[in-house]
């Protein structure tokens, strides 16, 4: 089991609580008219594909998947090889998906979404804008449904190419449990994702700074990416 199986196996159990309310993104998504059928590549439990009609969630990780109470069509499979033929009006690589790879691997993953995609179709990419991660702790989370408690915090700490990213779960559930696990992810400017969709035939027409539409700016904590493809 490799590091980010280990991670999503356990994250799995309570994905949907920590996550659960958060629909920005899926409002921002409709807002730019994203439209069926549509795909999400690294869909988890499907927060985001569940609230699209019909729509396709694929996962490498079966845990995600079969712990899922979202209804939508649950596909494991890899986004480096999809098991999709030409058919999707829009594909979306949400919320750091793809920073879990290296950036020779987001090549192939943004060629396979093309394949799948419909000429005319739309590609969207969420990821964190400039990767400037202090070495301070940064509160992601907080869970009480009045049974049970989760605080969710994370450390990032920068080697090299890429940033190790701790993550700190207090579960209070009759009684607490501290658990600690461990992420790698792969920073990418935009110039250079810019780049990979240029060659893979996708023509970036928006790029923004968060899910309020706002411009991308240097200073954004999000870079999210519109891309056609032609």
């Amino acid at each position: 089991m490799n590091e980010t199986e280990d991670f999503y196996n356990f994250e799995s159990m309570y994905y949907d609580k920590i996550y659960g309310i958060f629909n920005r993104d899926v409002n921002f998504y409709k807002s730019l008219s994203a439209f069926s059928p549509c795909l999400e590549l690294f869909a988890g439990t499907g927060r985001i594909i569940s609230r699209f009609k019909g729509g396709v969630g694929l996962d490498i990780n079966r845990n995600m998947l079969q712990r899922s109470e979202n209804e939508f069509i649950k596909v494991m499979g890899d986004a480096r090889s999809l098991p999709f033929k030409k058919h999707f009006n829009t594909v979306i690589v949400g919320l750091n998906s793809l920073l879990l790879v290296p950036n020779r691997e987001k090549k192939i993953i943004l060629k396979e979404a093309r394949r799948v995609l419909n000429k005319d179709g739309f590609l969207f990419v969420d990821v964190i804008n400039g990767f400037n991660l202090k070495r301070s702790t940064y509160d992601i989370s907080e869970f009480n449904d009045g049974n049970m408690k989760i605080y969710l915090k994370m450390r990032a700490k920068k080697i090299k190419d890429h940033y190790d990213l701790r993550y700190s779960y207090s579960i209070f559930n009759r009684t607490k449990r501290n658990v600690e696990k461990t992420i790698t992810i792969y920073p990418i400017a935009l110039a250079e994702l810019g780049e990979m969709l240029d060659s893979e035939n996708f023509e970036v027409d928006g790029t923004f700074g968060d899910y309020d539409l706002s411009p991308l700016r240097t200073w954004s904590e999000k870079l999210i990416v519109r891309a056609k493809a032609i």
